[in-house]
């Protein structure tokens, strides 16, 4: 292959990754502004945003495909595959994960880029029970653990002596999507390293 070549498909490629991230920015926007989100509270609609973007970006960057071109399996592999293992969640979101995905389908279908949203629907809200056994379950504690570190955070009398609990952060790999939405590597966005 001639450098020439070389150099052409990469533009092309460069050209396609920006139609898309600006695809799935735009949908994402509108979809959240749509008649289906107007009600919905505001974590309803964040919880939204993320599901779009996770969707749009494993279809157009992880499977390589087009709007259009979206069917079953894809729908199937990223709500059993490809989110619980990828993707964030906690327990609340996960729950209403079908349903947003489900919502923005038929978004799709009015908005006229895919004209087999019922079907896709469908089979989303089959896969949610299937779904909602893949992600990860909160961690309980028990009931001795509970008295004895209630205990030892009232033993300091000094307000700044006293441990705050600190969530722990969920890394994203390098070459994850960012979670920004850019649709981006996390190494060549929001990871950068100055």
């Amino acid at each position: 292959m001639a450098l020439a070549d070389i150099r052409k498909k990469q533009s092309e490629e460069r050209q396609r990754d920006k139609r898309l991230v600006h695809f799935t920015n735009a949908a994402s926007r509108d979809f959240r502004i749509s008649k289906a989100m107007k009600t919905k509270a505001k974590v309803y609609k964040d919880n939204a945003d993320y599901v779009v973007k996770s969707f749009l970006d494993y279809l157009f960057f992880n499977q390589h495909k087009e709007i259009r071109e979206l069917n079953n399996s894809h729908a199937t592999h990223f709500m059993l595959e490809f989110a619980p293992h990828k993707l964030t969640f906690t327990q609340e979101a996960g729950k209403d994960f079908a349903d947003i995905l489900s919502k923005f389908l038929l978004f799709l279908d009015d908005s006229g880029h895919i004209h087999n949203s019922s079907e896709l629907s469908s089979v989303v809200k089959k896969s949610n029970r299937a779904f909602l056994k893949l992600l990860p379950k909160p961690k309980r504690t028990s009931a001795k653990k509970t008295t004895k570190q209630s205990k030892t955070t009232q033993k300091p009398t000094d307000k700044k002596k006293a441990a705050k609990k600190v969530k722990p952060e969920v890394k994203i790999g390098r070459n994850e999507p960012c979670p920004c939405g850019s649709g981006k590597k996390y190494k060549k966005c929001c990871g950068r390293v100055n």
